[in-house]
């Protein structure tokens, strides 16, 4: 490993954590307490679905392709080049995709690819696991969004590429794809100004850089279909700027933590560091997941 990568390796002591031990405290910690912040209280009281929810005899395992014929197509995709302040370069951004089909829900894996000038991959070795991602159930004739914010090892971010894997069909009534959908109650858009420590280095050591940066909060509503509380609720926001056009993304893990979906509407919240400044935050898409998968 050369020098740019332990460097990358070990900057920002406000990074994100590992995320199959935040995965492993979750597990342990729901076991175990009852989650603050998740949104249930916002929903008591919430009208059931008034169609009883069907009961089937057999799960069937997911289909190859849809009997109409229906596909999975990229509608628009966006991004945005950053640097924090310790001098490590990333990149935030977003993509919207369509489920054509009118009779089948739809989930698929996306390989994400962030590529120079000359088409060489930036996404590093520390980061090779935001390369991957898998949608939930996109449900007929529906549109779903995903986004995150990925260290690159150098500048020069030139455009993107999105592989879709092969795709997975259920009717929409299977209890394996959840009817879940968001509406936007608010965005705040904040700057932060202020000393940052850092650990950078190989040996680390200890540097104060000042950063300056765009924060975002995001407090959206989600109504579920679902008959039991979802216990790992996440979501994505797709981000715009005044134009319309797509300058990022947050990624699942920015949802706040111990998020559940309950039946019926619950209130819930994204909180990021370091978007774009340009984002309108009257323009921000959010699109939940009834659980978060690599």
């Amino acid at each position: 490993m050369d020098d740019d990568e332990r460097r990358y390796a070990t900057a920002r002591l406000y990074g994100r954590a590992s995320l199959a031990a935040a995965a492993v405290a979750v597990a342990l910690l729901l076991a175990f307490t009852r989650p603050w912040g998740s949104g249930e209280q916002a929903a008591q009281g919430a009208t059931p679905p008034a169609t009883p929810f069907p009961q089937p005899s057999a799960v069937a395992s997911p289909a190859a392709k849809p009997a109409d014929g229906g596909t999975v197509r990229i509608v628009e995709q966006g991004f945005t080049a950053l640097r924090d302040a310790s001098g490590e370069h990333r990149v935030s951004w977003g993509l919207v995709l369509e489920n054509t089909s009118r009779t089948t829900a739809v989930s698929v894996p996306v390989t994400v690819g962030i590529l120079d000038r000359r088409g060489a991959q930036l996404i590093g070795k520390t980061s090779d696991y935001a390369r991957h991602r898998s949608t939930p159930y996109i449900m007929p004739g529906a549109r779903f969004g995903i986004g995150d914010d990925t260290y690159v090892t150098r500048a020069g971010a030139a455009r993107m590429t999105f592989r879709l894997g092969a795709a997975q069909w259920l009717p929409p009534t299977d209890p394996r794809a959840p009817r879940l959908t968001a509406s936007l109650v608010k965005g705040d858009l904040y700057r932060v100004d202020k000393l940052q420590p850092f650990l950078l280095g190989s040996p680390p050591r200890a540097e104060v850089h000042r950063e300056r940066r765009h924060d975002l909060s995001i407090t959206f509503r989600v109504e579920s279909g679902a008959r039991e509380v979802l216990p790992d609720g996440h979501a994505s926001a797709i981000l715009r700027d005044s134009r319309g056009r797509i300058v990022g993304g947050t990624g699942p893990v920015d949802t706040v933590t111990w998020t559940r979906f309950p039946p019926g509407w619950s209130i819930q919240r994204i909180r990021t560091k370091g978007v774009p400044p340009t984002v309108d935050v009257k323009r921000i898409e959010v699109y939940p997941e009834p659980y978060y998968r690599l």
